[in-house]
């Protein structure tokens, strides 16, 4: 029961952090050991905001179950994964190679 009790954390303080690294409402309630409607309330009591103010982007379904999946196996929110990917192809100039252009345009 101490080990459930450990992969748990209770401290709302912590909501904001979690928010800013990207995770779902839902993988939020996960770590702190409670509900989705749990953590809504908790939220609208200490007047914290579950809204995210981040640009959204539409993904097919398929891609997003593949990158969902990936981001499980590495143990991290698939938005942490996303945003890692993309800030690894804009900073190494690597367009070209991740979409199999030869550079020609």
């Amino acid at each position: 029961m101490n080990d459930l009790k450990a992969l748990h954390t209770t401290d709302p303080a912590l909501i904001p952090a979690l928010i800013q690294e990207g995770l779902s409402d839902s993988e939020i309630a996960s770590r702190m050991g409670w509900t989705i409607g749990t953590l809504r309330v908790r939220c609208s009591q200490l007047k914290i905001s579950l809204r995210r103010r981040n640009a959204r982007i539409v993904l097919p379904q398929s891609l997003f179950d593949k990158l969902h999946q990936r981001a499980a196996i590495m143990g991290v929110a698939t938005s942490v994964l996303v945003v890692e990917l993309l800030t690894a192809i804009a900073r190494d100039g690597l367009y070209n190679a991740v979409l199999g252009d030869d550079g020609a345009t």
